[in-house]
């Protein structure tokens, strides 16, 4: 132990406790003693600490003590945090030590020595270069102390009596954060649904301080009418893992020197229908350094109650499409009213990708809004997520999860294939082999088969002796011509086969996971091809 450290102790001998109440049944335990939970000492290994020129930490050290003699644990926190030397106020984030009994881990505190009833723990406070003068104090704003059910948090005056502080010498920072790429997070469009549920605007940007690290600050929407929503924008340490967190983000690094921020902001259910801007974002960094950036380039967005402009009566059609084979285009309409100046765009998103809107809308002859939706290769089904109607001044009605709106309820599916593939003969080329070429000869099996509505998209072949053994299988994927045909190469054996005939026999699966199997005497669902079966003949030579 340091003599400071030591005298630092001796000033702390006045036990910090707090009495924990506990509950004893019967009148003969009345007088039983209640455990107590208390910092017995706790000091910064240097009173002053020079980071001008360069990364610096200080040794925390501290001793917690526990009379129940039961216990087996104990853990806690200390937070600690810098104060000016110009304002005296607590600024920038703070630091926050994990500690626990016989653990050392995750950039938390250190366990030195002792039992659950008296241990001993240590943590190198990283010392910001950066203040808003010369001079910074660090001190410990908080100690938290937990074992069992008990639980005791010592704080303010109550740490006066021990070496809880320390002075830095520190470069000036004098300027604020800066930010970078304001957008709306995940892309998405910006409409906004104010019915009877609040609104989420979430925003992703990031802040930058190279000195002294970026703290905190405010974000503020403004909207018709003067009204303006305000939301704070915050980060800490991530619970489970050495990361951090701004939001809803977990990108940034250490003290905020750089981060990604994605904050929520909730609009309120009765906020105005109308265009809202982002009016200001005010930083803060950790010495107290603040940047406004007023207006700043970041997308508008626009609220609606779906109060002057409506949409109903929603369509798909044709409903169920038939893509097995191909894309195909559907046509989504809506009856529309309330549109000033016609109808300039409709947005329609899907929860899955297999579906995407083709071009502008249109309005029929018999004035319903139109849109074409192409549906893609053997999509089975298409949820529409979100429908944005805009009119020619502006105005927006907007339906579906995406935008928590009103449910248009459409969603396009695939029409169904019920039947299982069907052959309707074979034939092999070359349909015998000398025996001396088996190993060498390439034997084309061109099956017939029925077009239906799923294509046929596989094929396993199998090689049958004269007892009913395989003898040579191959397969895999497969293509169905227009007209029926499938086409694939047999697999013979290498090394030859012996003279005699062999039977062909397979298995077609088609795009609906249905399969059906030809001439396979080993299968009790094998059907008899039509035409005959089909057979390979090795003859000698």
């Amino acid at each position: 132990m340091s003599v400071t450290f030591a005298r630092r102790v001796l000033r702390g001998a006045l036990t910090l406790a707090v009495m924990v109440a506990a509950t004893v049944s019967g009148a003969t335990a009345a007088h039983a003693a209640t455990p107590r939970l208390a910092l017995t000492a706790l000091a910064f290994e240097n009173s002053t600490v020079d980071v001008t020129g360069g990364y610096a930490a200080n040794k925390l050290t501290w001793t917690v003590t526990n009379t129940d003699q039961d216990a087996d644990s104990v853990h806690g926190t200390v937070t600690m945090r810098m104060r000016s030397t110009v304002t005296g106020e607590l600024v920038g984030h703070d630091w926050t030590a994990d500690y626990r009994f016989q653990e050392s881990c995750c950039s938390g505190a250190a366990y030195e020595s002792g039992t659950p009833q008296e241990s001993t723990y240590s943590f190198y406070l990283p010392v910001r270069r950066y203040a808003d003068a010369a001079t910074a104090i660090w001190e410990v704003t908080r100690v938290t102390i937990a074992s069992g059910d008990l639980a005791v948090s010592v704080s303010g005056t109550r740490l006066q009596p021990f070496g809880y502080r320390f002075t830095a010498q520190t470069l000036v920072d004098s300027s604020g954060p800066t930010v970078q790429s304001i957008g709306l997070a995940n892309s998405r469009k910006p409409y906004f649904y104010v019915g009877t549920d609040p609104a989420t605007v979430i925003y992703d940007f990031t802040v930058q301080d190279g000195e002294s690290g970026f703290w905190k600050g405010t974000i503020r929407l403004a909207g018709p009418g003067g009204a303006s929503v305000t939301a704070p924008v915050t980060w800490d340490r991530d619970e489970y893992s050495t990361g951090y967190r701004c939001g809803q983000s977990t990108s940034g690094e250490q003290d905020g020197v750089y981060m990604q921020c994605t904050v929520a902001v909730t609009l309120p259910a009765d906020a105005a229908p109308g265009n809202w801007r982002l009016a200001a974002l005010v930083l803060r960094n950790n010495a107290g350094g603040t940047a406004t950036y007023k207006n700043p380039t970041a997308p508008s967005i626009t609220t609606t109650a779906n109060s002057t402009v409506q949409a109903s009566d929603f369509t798909v059609d044709p409903n169920p499409v038939n893509n097995w084979q191909d894309a195909v285009p559907t046509e989504l309409s809506m009856a529309v009213t309330g549109a000033q100046k016609g109808v300039s765009a409709v947005y329609v998103d899907f929860v899955m990708n297999g579906c995407q809107q083709w071009g502008n809308p249109t309005t029929r002859v018999d004035g319903r809004v139109a849109v074409r939706v192409m549906v893609y290769r053997q999509t089975e089904k298409c949820e529409v997520d979100g429908i944005v109607v805009v009119d020619g001044a502006g105005n927006i009605a907007l339906y579906g999860n995406a935008y928590g709106a009103p449910d248009p309820g459409l969603t396009i599916t695939r029409v169904p294939s019920v039947n299982p593939p069907v052959a309707l003969g074979a034939t092999l080329d070359p349909s015998s082999v000398p025996a001396s070429e088996v190993g060498q000869s390439s034997v084309k099996l061109t099956i017939s088969t029925q077009v239906q509505v799923a294509p046929i998209q596989s094929l396993d072949v199998y090689l049958y002796d004269a007892d009913g053994k395989v003898v040579s299988q191959s397969g895999g994927g497969a293509s169905q011509a227009a007209d029926g045909t499938v086409t694939h190469w047999l697999y013979l054996p290498w090394d030859g086969l012996p003279v005699g005939s062999y039977t062909v026999g397979f298995v077609l699966g088609d795009a609906a996971r249905k399969t059906s199997a030809w001439n396979m005497p080993d299968r009790q669902d094998s059907q008899p091809l039509p035409g005959g079966p089909v057979v390979l003949t090795v003859t000698e030579g």
